[in-house]
């Protein structure tokens, strides 16, 4: 068999083909290691190197395709193969060659040939697949698909029409009240239907990932989240001086909103069927479909942003690898992925004709670029940065297109959605923060009940994002909104990443509106980089602020006041 090459049946492509090939690598281990050169470990971890990128090809090919259409049974079942089947294995392997380049006599020459970072993943990685946590890691993943698929079945009656969760929550910016408050109450109450379920998944979750955690010698699943996430920069300290910056700065310019908007509708106060729709601040219903002329208006953009960018775009959309259609059967939400042994990059979305799908479409886009411009790291581990670094990409993305977005919304209206994403900014930094203080008094609690996770959901609610009214009807949907929250069962502690990432989104913002071809350089310089540094290191090579920084947030949100007239 090949190392450099999958079979060309897909029904070879097993965990067995797997088992086989990571064996002929590890079984040169011994030579390489006592050789006096390091040539042939240095051999050995290319081929390595090549083999990790078949099989994180491979599962993303499979979940791409499972996603795109959950109906399917031949998909799903292939993706359930690489799930509970193929990964484990690689996982596997991929532990024990990572101890054995971590304690290596050439360890030195193998960080020389491939930068000190890609030891540092390694090292911190070793906690997340430690063979001891295997057949946990397979159980959460499976009871996350499990979630996938639920909600994906999801279908909700708005106006008369049948439709899926994702479009009816595109009727949470109409501008009929009455169309908002109706699709807020069919979107959330599908979720309370189907609380007990929900809420049964998640339990078994956390119970789980506190089992993993407690395995390895921690007292519970945090520190262990966070080795998932790489963090090797910061850890809950840091964050949660994070959370209270935000919760001084961002949040009274929250509660500032909220009033500012109750009374632009008319209102005593703001509902939170009413928070997604803003007199001047929202576009036109349906200004962004359909999605043919959406993806014709962001090659105009791209035409005028970069061309290098552009080239990425245009080779995305002719090898059909941006899927934006929202149809039933589709998983909720929007993601990019890549296929590291084919060197390509796919986007998917859910469009649903308002002015989100742009928003969505350039965050992906910004996640699909830094994926093409890092193409020439060898290693597929140091392609994509952590998410909390990766995320400046997508954001800083839908900053760098904003003086562009004419062509979607004509010029009077690009720069009302300018003013949104300044307020979108502050909407982000305070829901994550709620997101994310959530699941710390989670994991810190994981034999707490439904009912006390949910109180749990209200009080972070309560004290970063005030000024929105819950009382009479709206509290039977007080605590339905984590629910719907994909990260929350899928990616612990992730979501503190949108918030990290937003503060070099922004900080890109002003920079391109001092000098747009400086900022377009550093821009493909950070994509460039992939993850061949840690994140604030990324920061730093970029002339960004650390998001820790203690006077960045309020340096950022009295801009954002200004630019808001707050």
């Amino acid at each position: 068999m090949s190392l450099l090459q999958l079979p060309k049946d897909p029904a070879t492509i097993t965990a067995s083909w797997f088992d086989e090939a990571y064996r002929d690598l590890r079984s040169e281990l011994e030579t390489a290691e006592a050789a006096e050169e390091p040539g042939p470990w240095l051999a050995l971890a290319e081929r390595w190197n090549r083999l990790k990128a078949l099989a994180q090809g491979e599962g993303e090919r499979r979940s791409y395709a499972y996603t795109k259409d959950m109906r399917n049974e031949a998909a799903e079942e292939a993706e359930r193969v690489a799930r509970e089947e193929i990964r484990p294995v690689v996982e596997e392997h991929d532990a024990a060659l990572g101890d054995a380049l971590l304690t290596s006599r050439h360890r030195g020459a193998i960080e020389e040939r491939f930068g000190s970072q890609l030891l540092t993943v390694l090292e911190i990685q070793k906690g997340p697949l430690a063979p001891c946590n295997a057949q946990l890691r397979v159980a959460t993943s499976d009871l996350a698909s499990r979630y996938d698929k639920l909600v994906a079945s999801g279908e909700v009656t708005v106006g008369g029409e049948a439709m899926t969760l994702a479009r009816a929550r595109s009727h949470f910016s109409s501008s009929d009240a009455d169309r908002r408050r109706e699709a807020f109450e069919a979107y959330f109450g599908w979720f309370l239907e189907n609380r007990a379920e929900l809420a049964d998944l998640y339990g078994q979750q956390v119970r789980l990932r506190d089992e993993m955690g407690r395995n390895l010698g921690h007292e519970g699943f945090v520190p262990l989240g966070y080795e998932g996430m790489g963090r090797t920069d910061y850890g809950p300290e840091e964050v949660r001086a994070f959370r209270e910056a935000v919760r001084t700065h961002a949040s009274p310019l929250f509660a500032r909103k909220a009033a500012d908007q109750a009374a632009a509708l008319g209102f005593e106060t703001l509902k939170p069927w009413d928070v997604g729709y803003h007199p001047a601040l929202s576009l036109p219903d349906g200004a962004a479909e359909p999605v043919d002329e959406q993806l014709d208006r962001m090659e105009r953009v791209l035409q005028r942003l970069s061309p290098r960018l552009l080239e990425h775009f245009d080779r995305m959309r002719a090898e059909s690898l941006i899927d934006l259609e929202n149809r039933k059967g589709k998983a909720a939400g929007a993601y990019c992925t890549s296929f590291p042994d084919e060197a390509r990059v796919a986007i998917f979305c859910n469009s649903t004709g308002n002015e989100d799908d742009v928003r969505t479409l350039t965050h992906e886009l910004g996640h699909a670029f830094q994926g093409w411009e890092s193409q020439w790291i060898e290693a597929p581990d140091l392609r994509w940065p952590t998410s909390d670094a990766c995320e400046v990409h997508s954001m800083g993305m839908e900053f760098l297109c904003l003086p562009y977005l004419d062509e979607f919304f004509g010029a009077e209206d690009r720069d009302t959605f300018v003013k949104g994403r300044w307020s979108g900014a502050i909407d982000i930094l305070c829901y994550v923060c709620v997101v994310d203080a959530f699941q710390h008094w989670v994991y810190e609690h994981p034999e707490a009940t439904p009912d006390e996770r949910d109180a749990a959901w209200i009080e972070a609610r309560s004290t970063w994002m005030p000024g929105v009214d819950w009382s009479g009807d709206a509290e039977r949907y007080a605590a339905s909104r984590w629910y719907a929250q994909l990260h929350v069962y899928r990616y612990p502690f992730y979501y503190i990443d949108y918030a990290l990432a937003e503060t070099g989104a922004m900080q890109l913002g002003l920079l391109d509106a001092q000098d747009h071809e400086d900022c377009l350089e550093r821009y493909l310089e950070l994509c460039r980089l992939g993850g061949t540094r840690s994140v604030l290191a990324l920061f730093e090579g970029a002339g960004l602020r650390s998001p820790f920084d203690p006077e960045l947030m309020r340096d950022l949100m009295a801009h954002a006041a200004s630019v808001l007239e707050l």
